[in-house]
């Protein structure tokens, strides 16, 4: 799968298939011409959902047996991790303070059109659905905030502004540090190093162009060894200097 596939293969949900969930998952599901009965089961519970002929939309679905009691539906399980990682950032631009991990188990959201095209356009539909405040997507927002992904990223987010070097990280985290590193690069689909040097970068960059310091304190304060560090780690990257981007930024805005 591509870096900007967002749905897997198709799979078909039939009468008796039984299958078990076994963690966060979110599908995209389009209804054959009858009626998809589901019994839905977790922890001494079940629940009973049935989506008439021809419902197309998203299914939510959280450590769960998962029974098809009549019809049949074409699904594609959408990558959680994509829509993970930016909830995540949603919420730390937003100062949220990382929700309780309540009990909703599923949870369904009809759609005309597949939202799922591209990662462009998922991320493009998550931003709005965040933003409605509507009761589908505030169910679709507490799903993405009990996955692993959004807590890891919400730690890195939080720990990575102070620096410190990728093993004490994981050593925060609690687990081991090789442990760490897959963890993370299954979160946010690149080695954890380049993550972090990525938003060490856009963190400074943001604050050259919005305040009055010198670049050697902004430098020193984002963990960079000195101005000349940050000054030649930035033309690597951008192939510009930073007070020569920032410059272009401001004159953007004007």
């Amino acid at each position: 799968m591509s870096e900007n596939e967002v749905l897997s293969d198709v799979f078909l949900l039939e009468a008796k298939l039984v299958c078990q969930v076994q963690a966060q998952a979110l599908w995209w599901l389009e209804c054959g011409e009858a009626d998809c009965s589901l019994k839905l089961s977790w922890d001494g519970q079940s629940v009973s959902a049935v989506l008439p002929a021809g419902w197309r939309g998203a299914l939510a679905l959280d450590r769960l047996r998962l029974e098809v009691v009549r019809g049949t539906a074409r699904c594609q399980e959408v990558r959680l991790l994509v829509l993970a990682k930016l909830q995540a950032f949603i919420d730390e631009s937003q100062n949220a303070a990382p929700a309780a991990r309540d009990v909703l188990r599923w949870a369904s959201a009809s759609l005309d059109v597949s939202p799922f095209g591209g990662r462009r356009a998922a991320e493009g539909w998550l931003l709005r659905q965040s933003l409605s405040g509507q009761e589908d997507a505030l169910q679709l927002v507490s799903l993405l905030r009990r996955t692993e992904c959004y807590w890891l990223v919400r730690f890195l987010l939080a720990e990575s502004s102070a620096g410190g070097k990728v093993h004490e990280l994981g050593e925060r985290y609690g687990v081991s540090y090789s442990h760490f590193r897959r963890l993370c690069h299954s979160a946010l689909g690149h080695a954890v190093k380049t993550e972090l040097r990525d938003w060490r970068m856009a963190r400074s960059l943001l604050e050259v162009a919005q305040s009055q310091q010198s670049l050697t304190a902004i430098a020193l304060k984002h963990g960079y060894a000195s101005s000349s560090h940050f000054s030649n780690e930035i033309r690597e990257l951008l192939g510009v200097s930073p007070r020569g981007l920032s410059n272009m930024m401001n004159d953007a805005i004007k």
